[in-house]
């Protein structure tokens, strides 16, 4: 119970900090809050992060044209800790993403753009390092 305005709080009604609310204390994880999606526009583009699988996009809108997608999902690093962070999938990536395991410390650079037929849009090729030991 939540004590409402007026009323006081007892040790047992009042709301508990989020230091209480760790996974120590017997908490299971079962979804994870929306990623923020790393977005690669500059040659040289540079993101950090601990691989944490791939998840599929359907979006729920029937009058929506967007078609469904994947990406792969990090969690951040640094000042980025506790922040989810996700990268939408493309040739280069996945091939690369195919060597990494989950819980790999990963560095994703943005290296060049590759010409592609008919004068679609270039495709972003990537570096990608993992931390060994």
């Amino acid at each position: 119970m939540v004590a409402r305005k007026g009323q006081g709080e007892s040790p047992a009604e009042a709301p508990a900090s989020s230091a209480a609310l760790t996974d120590s204390d017997g908490w299971e994880t079962v979804y994870k809050e929306s990623a923020a999606v790393v977005i690669f526009d500059t040659i040289g583009d540079t993101f950090v992060g601990i691989y944490d699988g791939e998840e599929h996009i359907h979006p729920d809108s029937a009058a929506d044209d967007s078609e469904d997608f994947d990406r792969f999902v990090f969690d951040g690093v640094g000042e980025q800790e506790g922040t989810r962070f996700a990268i939408n999938q493309s040739y280069t990536l996945r091939e690369a993403m195919s060597k990494v395991k989950l819980g790999d410390l990963c560095r994703i650079v943005y290296i060049k753009d590759v010409p592609t037929k008919r004068a679609l849009n270039p495709l972003k090729d990537f570096r990608v390092d993992v931390k060994r030991g």
